[in-house]
C-alpha cells in the first residue's frame, strides 16, 4: 500500500500514542524510531532508512536552534567581556555590567514564562540578541559617568549628572528598539507575534536594569575604592579623526552618496529565498530525506488533507482532485474498497457453477516433451502477435525471449535432469493452484465490502472516530518553492476551499510571515520616526537622527546583493533590528549635539563616541555571535544583523557628524562660556565649530 510509483520507496507512517503541543514530546518518539533504525542497520546493512515529515523536520529544526541559541549566548558574553575588559582596562566594571545584563535577562525569561510560556524557533534567538543591545544603555551611563568624574565629585554625585544627561538619548534608543520588536505583535503570525514581545520586553528590562541596579552596583564598588577613576584619554585620537572628517562634509557626503546609489542600484538583483528547508542546518537527516523524496520519489511528507462524510463524496473529491495537474496522487479509504462491486459481484456470480464442481487429482509425472511441445506452441503464437503487431508491448517481446533462452537450455539437457530440476517446482505450482482456487470456490457468494472490512491498523488512517472520512492529496510540485506551494493550494481550493494539512498550513506560514514583514518594516519605520519627533521635539533634529537608519539600511541591502547572499523568512527580520540599531546610536549622536548647542560642551565629545563605538562592538559581537549557528536561518540573520551594525556604526559616526556640521547650524559661543557651572570635560574632548 505505501511503496512509491517506482517501489524504491517503502513508507511506515508512525504516530505518537497521543498529540501534544510539546516538541520535547515528539523528540522523545522520533529519538526512539532513529534508535530502532540504528538497531536494525547492522542486521540490514544494504536498506537505507531514515526519518522524515512534518514532526521531524519540526523536531530537527527546534533541537538544532535551541543547541544554537545556547553556543551563541555563551559565545556573546564572551566577546562582550573581552570588549569590555579591553575598554577599561580592568574586570571589575564590565562584570558588573554584564552582572546587570543577566539580572535583566533573568527578569525578562520570568516575564515569558508568565505570559507566553514558551520560546518558538524565532524568540529562542532573543537572548543573544538582547546582550548585544542590552548592554549598550549601561555603557552609555558609564561612560558619560566617567566624563563627569571630577576632583572631589562623589561617585553618587557624577552619577546623577550623567543619568540626567544621557537620560534622555537611552530612552529615546531603548524605545526605539523596543518598539521595532513590540510593532510585530500588530502582525498576523503568532511567531512573530511572540517573538516581537519576548524581544521588545527583553530590550526593556535591559534598560531598566541599567538605569537602576547598575548605579547601585556602580555605587557600591567606587565606595571600595580609595579614589574614584575618572576620564583617561583613550579615544582622543578617534574623535579627532571623526572631527576632521566631519569638518570635510562634501567629500563625506560624496562618498556615502556613492555607497547609496549602489545599494540602490543593487536593489534590484537582491533575490529572495522562500524555500523554509534551505533554512536548516546542512545534513539534517529529516531535510535529506525530504529532499530526496521530492528528488526521487516525486513526493513530499508533507500532505494536503479534507474530510468529507460519505463514500460517494470520498469518490467525487478524489476524482476532482486526482484531475488537478498539481496533484501526484490522492490517498483514501476507497484504496482498501475494491471499485465497481456490483459488476464484479455479478461476474463471479455468473460462472460459480463451472466453478464450484471441479475437483482436483494428484499431478501427474512431469513429461519433457510435453513440456517443450507447449513451450513452442507459445513461442509460435507469441511471435505471430509480436510480427502481426510491430508495437506489441515490451513485455511481451521479453516474455519471447525468455521463452526461447529456456527452449535453447531445455534442448541441451536429457529428459531426467530436467523431470529432477522441474518436478519440485511444479509441486509448489500445484499447490499455489490449488489453494487459491479453492479459495475461489468458498467465495463464489460474495457480499459487498465497506470501510469496517479494512483492517483497523489501515482503516484509522481514513476513518476518523466520528465517521469522517479523510483523504491524503499529495502534491506532484515542489510545495518548498513559492510558486509551487502557491499553484498547489490554489488549486486544492477550487475543489475544496477548507483543505487543510501540513502543506497547507506551510503556505499559510510563509504567506503570514510575509506580511507580517512587510507590516512590521512599515510599522517599525513609523514608530521610531514619531518617537524621534516626539522626544525631540524638533522635526530638523529629528530627521538629522534617523539619517542613519535610512543610509544604513540601504547599505545593509546593496552588501548583501554585493556578497551574493540572499533574504529569506529568517534574515529578512533583521531589518527592523537594523532600524533600531542605527536609530540608537544616530539619536545619542544628536542629543549630546543639542545639549553641547544648548548648554555648551563638545559635539563629538569623547565620551558619546567611545560609547557608540563599544556599543556598535558590542552589538556586532552579540549578533554575529549568531554566526556559529548550524541552523543556516540564524545564520543569515546573524550576517545581516552584522552588516547593518556595521554599517549603522559607520554612519552614525562619519556622516551623521558631516550632516550637523552642514545642516545643524550649532550656536557660534566658545565652549567656555557656553559651559554650565561646575561642568568638566575630561582633555581630548573636542567640538565641531560648524558653520557661523
Amino acid at each position: 500500500y505505501f511503496f512509491s510509483e517506482d517501489k524504491r520507496f517503502l513508507f511506515v507512517f508512525v504516530e505518537p500514542l497521543s498529540q501534544k503541543d510539546s516538541f520535547t514530546d515528539n523528540q522523545e518518539v522520533i529519538g526512539a524510531i532513529r534508535a530502532a533504525i540504528t538497531r536494525l542497520r547492522e542486521e540490514f546493512p544494504g536498506v537505507r532508512a531514515g526519518v522524515t515529515g512534518a514532526p521531524a523536520l519540526a523536531n530537527d529544526e527546534m533541537v538544532t536552534a535551541f543547541r544554537d541559541s545556547q553556543l551563541a549566548l555563551a559565545l556573546a558574553f564572551a566577546a562582550t567581556l573581552g570588549l569590555l575588559v579591553v575598554r577599561f582596562r580592568r574586570v571589575g566594571t564590565p562584570l558588573l555590567l554584564l552582572a546587570t545584563l543577566t539580572a535583566s535577562l533573568a527578569w525578562s525569561v520570568g516575564i515569558v514564562t508568565l505570559t507566553v510560556g514558551h520560546l518558538n524557533i524565532f524568540s529562542v534567538m532573543f537572548l543573544p540578541i538582547v546582550v548585544g543591545v542590552g548592554i549598550d544603555y549601561g555603557t552609555y551611563l558609564f561612560f558619560r559617568y566617567e566624563e563627569e568624574l571630577g576632583p572631589g565629585r562623589p561617585a553618587a554625585g557624577a552619577l546623577a549628572r550623567a543619568a540626567a544627561s544621557t537620560g534622555p538619548g537611552i530612552l529615546l534608543g531603548a524605545a526605539t528598539a523596543s518598539g521595532t520588536f513590540y510593532v510585530l505583535v500588530l502582525t498576523e503570525f503568532r511567531g512573530i507575534q511572540e517573538f516581537g514581545f519576548v524581544s521588545g520586553t527583553a530590550i526593556l528590562a535591559a534598560f531598566v536594569a541599567m538605569l537602576t541596579l547598575f548605579p547601585a552596583l556602580l555605587v557600591l564598588a567606587e565606595r571600595r575604592r580609595a579614589r574614584p577613576r575618572g576620564a583617561g584619554t583613550m579615544g582622543a585620537g578617534l574623535v579627532l579623526l571623526l572631527e576632521r572628517l566631519a569638518r570635510r562634509p562634501a567629500a563625506v557626503l560624496g562618498f556615502a552618496g556613492l555607497l547609496t546609489v549602489a545599494s540602490l542600484w543593487g536593489l534590484h538583483g537582491v533575490e529572495f529565498d522562500y524555500k523554509l528547508l534551505n533554512l536548516q542546518a546542512s545534513g539534517t537527516e529529516s531535510v535529506i530525506w525530504e529532499e530526496k523524496l521530492l528528488a526521487d520519489a516525486g513526493r513530499s511528507g508533507f500532505v494536503a488533507l479534507s474530510t468529507t462524510r460519505t463514500l460517494e463524496e470520498v469518490r467525487r473529491k478524489r476524482e476532482a482532485f486526482q484531475a488537478l495537474h498539481s496533484v501526484s496522487r490522492v490517498e483514501t479509504i476507497l484504496k482498501l474498497i475494491p471499485d465497481r462491486q456490483p459488476e464484479k459481484i455479478g461476474l463471479i456470480r455468473e460462472f460459480a457453477p463451472l466453478v464450484e464442481g471441479v475437483r482436483f487429482g494428484e499431478p501427474g509425472a512431469l513429461d519433457a516433451r510435453q513440456l517443450r511441445t507447449a513451450l513452442r506452441t507459445l513461442e509460435r503464437r507469441m511471435d505471430l502477435a509480436v510480427t502481426e503487431a510491430p508495437g506489441a508491448s515490451p513485455e511481451i517481446r521479453a516474455v519471447l525471449m525468455e521463452v526461447r533462452r529456456l527452449l535453447e537450455s531445455l534442448d541441451r539437457k536429457p529428459p531426467g535432469p530436467i523431470r529432477t530440476a522441474l518436478e519440485p517446482f511444479q509441486a509448489e505450482v500445484y499447490r499455489d493452484f490449488v489453494n487459491k482456487f479453492r479459495k475461489l470456490q468458498r467465495n463464489l457468494d460474495p457480499r459487498p465490502l465497506g470501510p469496517d472490512d479494512a483492517p483497523p491498523e489501515l482503516r484509522q488512517k481514513y476513518v476518523g472516530r466520528s465517521g469522517l472520512f479523510l483523504l491524503r492529496i499529495h502534491p506532484g510540485v515542489d510545495i518548498w518553492s513559492r510558486e509551487g506551494a502557491e499553484r498547489f493550494v490554489r488549486d486544492l481550493r477550487s475543489v475544496e476551499p477548507d483543505a487543510t494539512g501540513s502543506a497547507v498550513i506551510n503556505y499559510e506560514a510563509i504567506r503570514l510571515m510575509e506580511k507580517g514583514y512587510s507590516q512590521g518594516m512599515l510599522l517599525a519605520s513609523l514608530l521610531v520616526g514619531g518617537l524621534s519627533i516626539l522626544l525631540l521635539g524638533r522635526l530638523r533634529e529629528a530627521m538629522l537622527a534617523l539619517a542613519p537608519l535610512g543610509l544604513a539600511t540601504l547599505w545593509t541591502v546593496g552588501l548583501v546583493y554585493l556578497l551574493g547572499l540572499k533574504f529569506n523568512l529568517a534574515n529578512v527580520w533583521g531589518l527592523p533590528l537594523v532600524f533600531g540599531t542605527a536609530a540608537e546610536y544616530g539619536l545619542n549622536v544628536v542629543v549630546r549635539w543639542m545639549e553641547a548647542r544648548a548648554h555648551g560642551g563638545p559635539v563629538l565629545a569623547r565620551s558619546t563616541v567611545m560609547a557608540v563605538v563599544l556599543n556598535g562592538l558590542t552589538t556586532i559581537a552579540g549578533f554575529g555571535s549568531l554566526m556559529v549557528a548550524d541552523h543556516r536561518g540564524i545564520f543569515s540573520l546573524g550576517l545581516l544583523l552584522t552588516i547593518g551594525a556595521g554599517a549603522s556604526l559607520i554612519a552614525s559616526l562619519v556622516v551623521l557628524p558631516a550632516l550637523i556640521n552642514l545642516f545643524g547650524q550649532p550656536t557660534p559661543l566658545p565652549v567656555q562660556e557656553r559651559a554650565t557651572p561646575g561642568a568638566s570635560h575630561a582633555p581630548g574632548d573636542g567640538s565641531l565649530s560648524g558653520r557661523r
